[in-house]
């Protein structure tokens, strides 16, 4: 589908507990400024994690009612930005990501993933891998033109 010149990308969509997702494959829209803001409207909360493997390092936000709360990238949470931009510190230094420090190679990985339970417990988000990649979920076409 992403080969078509009239589609910009797909989204997969579900429901974990309380919170629906989408997973955007392609050009996503999803996660930049004016995506979050749209979806966060109206007294909505968007979380967003950007995944980039590729290109570290990958990037949680969160906004509500269409404001940006707050951000960081992961494995760099000592950098935070947004309105109330320490509201995860309690979180994150509960899982003992914070204080910050230099982590090594191996303990990279172990870091990211503390990061990313800091912030499933701190919204009660639960999101299976297996749900996401295996999962059968409503597949939407996605044009920004």
């Amino acid at each position: 589908m992403l080969t078509d010149p009239d589609i910009d990308g797909v989204a997969r969509v579900g429901r974990a507990g309380d919170w629906s997702f989408a997973v955007e494959y392609g050009d996503a829209a999803g996660y930049t400024e004016a995506g979050l803001r749209a979806v966060s409207r109206d007294g909505a909360e968007a979380i967003s994690f950007l995944m980039t493997p590729w290109n570290p390092p990958s990037m949680f936000a969160y906004y509500e009612d269409g404001i940006h709360i707050c951000s960081f990238g992961i494995g760099e949470e000592t950098r935070r930005w947004g309105r109330e931009s320490d509201l995860l510190v309690p979180a994150l230094e509960k899982v003992g990501v914070l204080p910050g420090r230099q982590a090594c190679d191996a303990d990279r990985q172990r870091g990211q993933r503390l990061s990313m339970l800091a912030i499933e417990e701190h919204f009660g988000l639960r999101l299976r891998k297996r749900d996401i990649v295996a999962g059968r979920l409503p597949l939407f076409r996605v044009r920004e033109r």
